[in-house]
C-alpha cells in the first residue's frame, strides 16, 4: 500500500490509515505515538492517537498532535439511536481536544471548506447550513437567545476555483476582524479503503490542508499560521481508483491462491488510470445521503459540544 500511495503521489488523511501502513502486519508499536480505542455502546468506536514528537510525526507523516477516530458502520444509515450515540463520541472527543480553554462568552469561529457545486466536496457547506450560528443574535437581539449560548459564526468560504481567493486568505480576514477563540474546520477527506466512505469521522487538533486529499494541496489553516486554535473535522467522502484496483487485485488472488505481484499490479492500474493523471476518484451512488446525513450529525456534534446542556432541538432553530 504504501509503494502506491507514493506512485500515485496520494495524501493519507485519516491517522488511524496512516498508522496501519507504518505498522504494517508486523504490528509493531510506533516510537513516539499513542494509541488507545474505546468502545462507546453499541455501534461506536474510538480510536484516538497521539503523535507526542518528531521521530512519531516523522513516521506516520502527520503532524504532532491528537487524532479522534469515530467508526461507527451505520453512521450514513439516517437512524437516530446511531446519530446520539456519534454526537455523544463528538462532545468527548471534542473535550479532549479542546480542554477547559474555552470559556462560555467566548466567539468560536465555524468554516465549512470545500466545494459546494461537488457533490463529494460538499460536506462543509453543508455544515455551515446546519449550525446554529449566534453570534449576530449577541449584538442585535440577545433576547432571542437560549440561556447559556455562546456567539457562534461560521462561513464556507469556497475553492479557489470559484472565488478566485484562497481559502486560507478569506479565513485569515475574518479571524484577525472577529478575533474568535477557536476555530472548527469541516472539510471531506479521502479514504484509503471503501469501508470508510460515511462510516468515519475524524477529529483532530492539528489543523488541515484544504484539498490535500485529491492531491490539490493549499495554503494549511492551523494555529500556527491563524493565531488561534484549530480543530479539524472530517470524513472519508472519496477513494482514489487505483486504490480500489489495487485492493481488488489482491483480494482476486488471495481468493484463488495465485501470488500477487506488487510492481506488475501498480504498472497496470498505472496504465489503465495514467488517462485522468493518476487522480481519478470514485464516490457511491448514494453520496448526496452521505453528504447529507453525515453533515446533519456532524453539525449536531460540534452544537451540543459549544452549547452544553441545550438541547438539539433548541439549536436547530438557530441553524442557517
Amino acid at each position: 500500500m504504501q509503494e502506491l500511495v507514493k506512485t500515485f503521489n496520494l495524501q493519507v488523511d485519516l491517522a488511524v490509515e496512516a498508522r496501519d501502513m507504518v505498522r504494517g502486519a508486523a504490528d509493531v508499536e510506533i516510537q513516539g505515538v499513542i494509541e488507545s480505542v474505546e468502545e462507546l455502546e453499541n455501534h461506536v468506536t474510538i480510536n484516538t492517537i497521539i503523535i507526542k514528537d518528531q521521530n512519531g510525526a516523522q513516521k506516520i507523516g502527520k503532524p504532532i498532535g491528537t487524532y479522534v477516530t469515530i467508526q461507527c458502520p451505520p453512521l450514513k444509515i439516517n437512524d437516530p439511536y446511531v446519530k446520539e450515540e456519534i454526537i455523544k463520541a463528538m462532545v468527548k472527543s471534542m473535550q479532549l481536544l479542546v480542554g477547559d480553554n474555552l470559556t462560555s462568552d467566548q466567539t468560536v469561529f465555524l468554516v465549512g471548506l470545500g466545494n459546494w457545486r461537488a457533490t463529494p466536496d460538499s460536506l462543509g457547506p453543508k455544515f455551515i447550513e446546519y449550525s446554529p450560528i449566534t453570534r449576530h443574535y449577541h449584538q442585535y437581539a440577545p433576547q432571542a437567545l437560549v440561556e447559556g449560548m455562546r456567539p457562534t459564526c461560521g462561513i464556507a468560504p469556497g475553492v479557489l476555483g470559484i472565488t478566485g481567493l484562497e481559502t486560507f486568505e478569506v479565513i485569515k480576514g475574518v479571524v484577525d476582524s472577529v478575533k474568535p477563540a477557536l476555530l472548527v474546520v469541516v472539510d471531506a477527506l479521502a479514504a484509503q479503503n471503501v469501508e470508510r466512505i460515511g462510516t468515519t469521522i475524524q477529529m483532530s487538533n492539528t489543523g488541515i490542508q484544504p484539498g490535500s486529499g485529491i492531491g490539490n494541496a493549499r495554503h494549511a489553516i492551523t494555529q500556527e499560521g491563524l493565531g488561534v486554535p484549530v480543530i479539524a473535522i472530517g470524513c472519508p467522502t472519496i477513494v482514489n481508483a487505483a486504490i480500489i484496483a489495487d485492493q481488488a487485485v489482491r483480494r482476486y488472488c488471495l481468493d484463488y491462491g495465485l501470488t500477487y505481484d506488487d510492481l506488475r499490479s501498480r504498472n497496470s492500474i498505472q496504465e489503465i488510470v495514467s488517462f485522468y493523471g493518476g487522480s481519478l476518484g470514485v464516490t457511491p451512488k448514494e453520496i448526496d445521503e452521505i453528504i447529507e446525513n453525515s453533515a446533519r450529525i456532524i453539525a449536531m456534534g460540534v452544537g451540543s459540544s459549544l452549547f452544553p446542556g441545550i438541547s438539539q432541538e433548541q439549536l436547530e432553530l438557530y441553524a442557517t
